[in-house]
């Protein structure tokens, strides 16, 4: 089972990410092939506006903004309304915002205004949400102005509002300060989701979760940050290619329910159910086939919005149901609830700003879709990431005890080398084939006359000689393979690798140089002397590598009695 979970979470993440590859794709595809060019006759489009708008030339027929779509010819696919421009005394700009729709302005019958867009294969239909800003001068004063709007997709996707006449650095400076908690909000979450990236990337984190949820969720928060900023309609004013934009927020809004998933199956391992499993895989699967009939011209993401809406509901009832769940749970088993309560409050932000956002859209169609939700979904990932974040303090604290703990039991507390239980546990890793060597190096060494400088100059220098001796092996033969103390004066080294024996001989030359130094400046009161075997194990199983200590320890006690019937003669 575990190993079907793992398999499952690397093919949705891995599907996710080329699904993503997709959509930048499109984002690249575009950039290359764009080019600019002005609405054409009989493309469809979608309005609002205000009450100064007339249906007719004469000003007798007044035009509800909000009906506009059933004042459109289905045939043609065109509308026109009217307005006369008042008095001006100077140049003035009529600037309204548009949505899913194509827009010209005519004053006697001369085009004066039109919707300048870029174009590409690999756009949506419709031109986005823009601003439109048409500028006219003071001999237009009182001439009847004609806005004809180009339907897109459907007559219920007519929007013109927002109609807006003056000076239009005034009207741009007005809006932006209007929107700037919006603007601030969706910063925010972006600069969350960067900081939550690069948490996750940190040596500390890595080794205390083992997972990268935080990159789910940091990508998750960083995404519905841009989604946000681009639903605020201020940068609008500033992008030329407002078309761009209309994508990246369809693309967002069809992208962004697979972090979130990615993110609990880190944190609760949701693959380990059939259904969830069977539930990203229909979402990456959608993803891959967004992005394929956008780039094919097949439809656009326009129309594969319903889809994204889906499974950002089940994938926010999911983990509804699974922290109010393990909630439960840990309330009867009397355990800390802390991270579960900070769930479910972000939980319940962002499920009353949605509830809060969906009755404000039911009553008419609003310019910023986002207004109450990217507040909800600010305390929403808030809540995720502290959550997370203390969860991960937890684990490092625990991993740190741990480490603590496995520290002392496997190391000498004389020399900071490996002691003898780590040694034989190492050679039982070798032995089991756990490891995938294929051949092994084993140096014994010992350390002569310990008793004899225990006896005559007491166990402090006894202890001294120990750890000058670690150290001399350390630097010889440690910096080749794994050093252990596994006997009072006895040490080990275990090498790995191609080329042992030469390996072994530059250990040597290194071993005995130390040795001669320490012996000629004569840093200590005793005379340093450390017998040395070698032995080489070419197949790794059990026997052969017992036979290969057995060679190596008989080699080093033939060296030891070498050093000790030279020392005798010098004598």
């Amino acid at each position: 089972m575990k190993n079907k979970e793992r398999l499952a979470g690397r093919l949705i993440a891995s599907m996710y990410v080329l699904g993503l590859l997709g959509m930048f794709c499109v984002v690249i595809g575009i950039h290359f092939t764009r080019q600019s060019d002005t609405v054409q006759d009989g493309v469809s489009n979608y309005i609002n506006i205000s009450s100064d708008w007339t249906l007719d030339r004469e000003g007798t027929m007044q035009a509800d903004l909000g009906r506009l779509g059933e004042y459109m010819d289905e045939d043609t696919g065109i509308l026109s309304i009217y307005h006369r421009l008042p008095d001006m005394k100077g140049d003035e700009s009529l600037v309204y915002r548009s949505k899913d729709v194509y827009t010209k302005l005519l004053v006697d019958d001369t085009v004066v205004y039109e919707t300048n867009v870029y174009d590409s294969k690999f756009y949506n239909r419709s031109p986005g949400n823009l601003w439109n800003v048409a500028k006219f001068h003071a001999d237009s004063s009182g001439r009847l102005v004609e806005m004809q709007i180009y339907m897109v997709y459907d007559t219920s996707a007519v929007t013109v509002d927002s109609t807006l006449w003056g000076d239009k650095t005034d009207i741009i400076l007005t809006f932006c300060k209007d929107k700037l908690f919006g603007i601030a909000v969706s910063l925010l979450m972006m600069i969350i989701g960067l900081v939550l990236i690069a948490f996750d990337l940190m040596p500390a984190y890595i080794h205390a979760r083992k997972h990268h949820g935080m990159v789910w969720l940091g990508l998750y928060s960083a995404l519905i940050g841009v989604w946000s900023l681009i639903e605020t309609n201020a940068v609008q004013f500033f992008v030329d290619d407002m078309r761009i934009l209309q994508l990246i927020d369809n693309m967002i809004m069809i992208l962004d329910s697979m972090p979130l998933l990615l993110y609990l199956n880190c944190e609760y391992q949701i693959f380990k159910f059939r259904f969830m499993r069977l539930f990203c895989y229909a979402d990456v699967a959608y993803i891959l086939v967004s992005a394929t009939m956008q780039i094919s011209g097949v439809n656009d993401l326009h129309g594969l919005l319903p889809g994204a809406m889906l499974t950002m509901v089940v994938s926010c009832v999911t983990l509804l149901v699974w922290v109010v769940f393990r909630l439960k749970n840990m309330v009867k088993g009397h355990q800390p609830i802390l991270n579960y309560v900070l769930q479910l409050s972000g939980l319940c932000s962002l499920w009353i700003s949605a509830l809060c956002e969906m009755m404000r859209y039911s009553q008419s169609d609003h310019m910023d879709r986002a207004e109450y939700l990217r507040v909800g979904m600010l305390v929403f990932i808030i809540c995720l990431a502290v959550s997370s974040q203390l969860e991960t303090y937890r684990l490092l604290e625990n991993g740190l005890k741990f480490d603590i703990i496995s520290s002392l039991a496997y190391s000498d507390g004389l020399t900071g080398l490996g002691n003898r239980t780590a040694y034989l546990e190492q050679l039982e890793a070798y032995a089991s084939g756990e490891t995938g060597i294929s051949k092994l190096g084993i140096v014994f060494l010992d350390v002569n006359n310990l008793k004899k400088v225990n006896d005559n100059q007491g166990h402090e220098k006894g202890d001294e000689l120990i750890t000058v001796a670690a150290r001399i092996i350390s630097d010889s033969f440690g910096k080749l393979g794994k050093s252990y103390r596994i006997g009072g004066d006895e040490f080990c080294v275990l090498m790995t690798g191609l080329g042992l024996q030469d390996m072994y001989e530059r250990g040597l030359l290194e071993f005995q140089k130390l040795v001669d130094e320490a012996n000629k400046a004569k840093w200590y009161t005793y005379e340093i002397q450390i017998a040395n075997g070698f032995s080489i194990c070419d197949m790794i199983e059990r026997q052969k590598i017992d036979e290969a200590v057995m060679a190596a320890d008989g080699a080093m006690y033939a060296n030891k009695k070498m050093l000790k019937s030279r020392a005798a003669k010098s004598v």
